[in-house]
């Protein structure tokens, strides 16, 4: 499978990463990607397929769950990083309807070196902010998630459609022993049609009700 010729790694590369790491500053936020006509295969969005472009090199590994073939290789041949198995991957991509057993083969780092675990992208259906004090606006089927944690003032809480609440217990356990953890970004296209995604670091506590 071929590169995306409209792909920009400097220009395009640099905004996005920009945008994670605002959503990361600022856990819950959301932040929608510069726009790039690319064209992923069918179980990619492309918010999950920029932010791979932004994260990943040649020097990373990546690890698919229920994704096909061309999927990998899409992402491998746009990244050139290699596709491993859960437990060695650097990135770890999935739906977020997906079973939680997955995660608990993913590396959380180690005490010296906290920084060698996993990070996951995680699919979803689409997300809406609560900003603290405005009127509410539930998504109905989803979870509304409450964020305490660095970074979260002003923000009550997140509500997104396409996770799973079991997995969002296991990743909790995941990250009950920092700085051990994994580090998540769910990734989704709007009815807009753009390529939004919002952060939730291993510093962040989240709960979370049906809406």
């Amino acid at each position: 499978m071929g590169r995306e010729a409209a792909y920009d790694e400097v220009f395009d590369g640099q905004a996005h990463f920009r945008a994670l790491l605002d959503s990361t500053a600022r856990p819950g936020a959301l932040n929608f990607l510069t726009p790039v006509q690319i064209d992923p295969p069918a179980g990619l969005n492309r918010a999950t397929a920029l932010i791979a472009f932004a994260l990943m090199d040649g020097n990373s590994n990546f690890a698919t769950v229920n994704m096909t073939q061309s999927e990998g290789s899409y992402l491998a041949a746009n990244t050139r990083a290699r596709r491993t198995e859960i437990d060695g991957a650097d990135f770890i991509f999935a739906s977020g309807d997906e079973a939680p057993e997955f995660l608990e083969a993913a590396c959380c780092g180690t005490l010296l070196y906290p920084d060698t675990a996993a990070t996951l992208i995680l699919q979803i259906q689409d997300a809406v902010v609560q900003i603290q004090d405005a009127p509410e606006r539930p998504l109905t089927g989803g979870l509304r998630l409450t964020l305490k944690g660095p970074g979260v003032d002003g923000i009550s809480a997140l509500f997104v459609r396409g996770i799973r609440a079991d997995l969002l217990l296991a990743l909790q356990a995941r990250n009950a022993e920092f700085p051990l953890g994994l580090d998540a970004i769910l990734t989704f296209v709007d009815e807009s049609g753009r390529a939004c995604l919002a952060a939730l670091p291993r510093t962040t506590h989240v709960s979370w009700e049906k809406c």
